[in-house]
């Protein structure tokens, strides 16, 4: 497990970050790897719907719900339900290909 993500994290001459199995908060390394996952998800999300919009594209109210939605869910000791990242992981994967297949039709005109 590697999290720098909260107040709590643990930082010395030896580490930065926590890198033990369990982070300092409590948080597990499977629930870390999880909001990792779904936060290179947003960004992948993000980028395709950003550069469709500045080519023309017209913004999509299921994406702009979801991400601030979504990245809460990875915010400091918010959650730490490994359930819910697995609903939101295939929900963000659906909403990132339609993100890129905007982007795309944006670029074929």
């Amino acid at each position: 497990m590697f999290c720098i993500q909260c107040e709590q994290t643990l930082n010395n001459d030896k580490f930065t970050g926590c890198q033990l199995s369990k982070g300092i908060c409590g948080k597990e390394s499977d629930t870390a790897d999880l909001q990792d996952i779904l936060i290179y998800m947003l960004q992948g999300i993000s980028q395709y719907a950003h550069r469709a919009r500045e080519l023309g594209a017209a913004a999509d109210n299921a994406i702009d719900r979801f991400i601030p939605e979504a990245f809460f869910t990875t915010l400091t000791n918010v959650n730490f339900d490994e359930n819910r990242f697995l609903e939101l992981i295939p929900q963000a994967l659906t909403l990132r290909n339609k993100a890129k297949a905007m982007y795309e039709n944006q670029c074929a005109l």
